[in-house]
């Protein structure tokens, strides 16, 4: 006799399987509208920066350009060994002064003053390499990269 509860094999997947479906289309969509949102609004709005600026003045270069002067700045910035291991000392510092129990405010300064000219020297380091590498062009190729630069800046303040 029967009780009226008869098994009936399950047919179809599980209920946790369709959610995980469903979860994983809606991800995908996501990803598929932000990727065309960046394809049909140019990317970002805050890629471009303000007008001008270093990023204007690499960007302005040729790829070839580009490349040359990375190496020349690897070399240079190999040379200078004793600033890399200066450089991490005062981050260990740092990171000793934000992990003590009492915060030095005074002593966080000064290891920031202290980064901010080794920022500094290394800024100075790359514009001089750049200004070196500007006099090795030719009048016809500089004036092909400030067209490019003042594109570059025109391009930025839209």
């Amino acid at each position: 006799m029967s009780d009226g509860t008869e098994m009936t094999p399950r047919t179809g997947a599980p209920r946790w399987m369709k959610i995980l479906l469903v979860v994983s289309l809606a991800l995908n969509l996501l990803v598929i509208g932000v990727a065309a949102g960046f394809a049909i609004k140019g990317g970002p709005k805050w890629r471009g920066g303000p007008p001008g600026g270093a990023g204007a003045m690499h960007r302005a270069l040729s790829e070839a350009d580009r490349a040359e002067l990375k190496q020349r700045m690897i070399r240079t910035f190999r040379a200078e060994k004793g600033g890399r291991a200066a450089f991490h000392q005062e981050m260990e510092g740092l990171v000793a002064l934000l992990r003590a129990e009492t915060f030095d405010g005074a002593a966080a300064e000064e290891r920031m003053a202290r980064l901010r000219e080794m920022f500094d020297g290394r800024m100075a380091s790359a514009q001089g390499l750049l200004v070196e590498y500007w006099g090795e062009m030719s009048a016809a190729d500089r004036a092909a990269y400030a067209d490019r630069l003042e594109a570059e800046m025109q391009r930025r303040k839209r």
